[in-house]
């Protein structure tokens, strides 16, 4: 997901951003985000989507701390790069921040549902029915939250935000 964190300051051009989703985000072998957030033509094993290293990386397989699992906080930096003003009226841009929004979202209440976890990390497996990390720890309530903050259930304050820019 940090191929996509030059999104967070809008420097990427709107071409650019383009190529990084269609090549690498909505891509069924690498980070396997659905442009309609469905899981459809995803393998089993990035079935979730948005895995810390893209599928197809030699690494992956092994599935270690940091190397494949989905972690929240990434999830947060991915949505925010998506929602920056420089790619607001991109349709692709728009698409690929809602599919990520919806993916995330069911990751999480899949285990929040069966267990009432709340994960540190999550695993791409489609059959994983448990946490891969500690089963309540703050950050991994992060990929459902995006969820929120796109359908505006939550704004920044002005103030805070007017430091920002």
């Amino acid at each position: 997901p940090a191929s996509f964190y030059p999104m967070l300051s809008g420097i990427a051009t709107v071409g650019r951003a383009e190529s990084m989703l269609r090549g690498w985000l909505l891509n069924a072998s690498r980070f396997c985000i659905t442009p309609k957030g469905n899981f459809a033509g995803n393998d089993d094993t990035c079935y979730w989507g948005l895995p810390s290293v893209s599928a197809d990386d030699p690494a992956f397989p092994p599935l270690g701390y940091w190397r494949g699992y989905v972690w929240g906080p990434m999830a947060l930096l991915t949505y925010w790069g998506l929602s920056h003003e420089a790619y607001l009226d991109v349709p692709l841009v728009t698409t690929a921040r809602a599919a990520l929004c919806k993916q995330m979202g069911a990751l999480f209440l899949t285990q929040w549902r069966a267990h009432r976890h709340v994960c540190e990390n999550f695993s791409p497996w489609r059959n994983a029915t448990e946490c891969t990390g500690m089963r309540f720890y703050h950050w991994g309530a992060l990929a459902g939250f995006i969820g929120l903050l796109d359908a505006g259930f939550y704004q920044r304050p002005r103030q805070e935000a007017a430091a920002f820019t």
